[in-house]
């Protein structure tokens, strides 16, 4: 993985991921969320906002179509941590339009904090990189309010560079 500006940023270069070679040969639009296998097994399960931030995407961008897959559990969170589900991206949404839906989800999200409280987040989002047609994974790690003046000053187009 290769770390890009902040240390909470990592981007890697998947050569097989079967499943999201499939939705991209689908000829797909907007995005999909995409359950996960908990730990060591077979058992798929959302993230504990994928539900809210599915439904914030609905209502707020009804223009973008929302793919939510089924899972068999979804995991409840104790804690004001955002886990936000692994996403994969249609050729019609870029990684900067997906970073701005998340960045103005936690802006949501975060009116309801109390004053001082921070909330970590936790991303990743799967897209294919239209300059050389590599599949490329974007991963995040740590609180919102770093995540969201990252969105705002990094050069997105670095990012999709290798």
């Amino acid at each position: 993985m290769k770390h890009l500006e902040h240390e909470d940023i990592e981007k890697e270069e998947t050569l097989d991921d079967i499943e999201f070679q499939n939705f991209i040969d689908s000829n797909p639009t907007g995005l999909a969320i995409i359950p996960e296998n908990y730990r060591d097994t077979s058992t798929l399960v959302s993230q504990p906002d994928s539900g809210d931030f599915a439904k914030w995407i609905r209502i707020n961008n009804p223009n973008f179509k929302v793919d939510q897959r089924r899972s068999d559990k979804r995991l409840v969170l104790r804690s004001s941590d955002y886990w936000l589900p692994l996403v994969f991206l249609a050729t019609d949404i870029t990684l900067p339009i997906y970073l701005n839906l998340v960045s103005s989800y936690l802006f949501d999200k975060s009116k309801g904090l109390l004053k001082g409280e921070t909330a970590r987040v936790h991303l990743e989002v799967m897209f294919k990189d239209a300059k050389n047609g590599t599949n490329k994974k974007f991963s995040f790690v740590g609180d919102s309010e770093t995540l969201i003046k990252i969105i705002k000053k990094i050069d997105i187009n670095k990012l999709t560079d290798k």
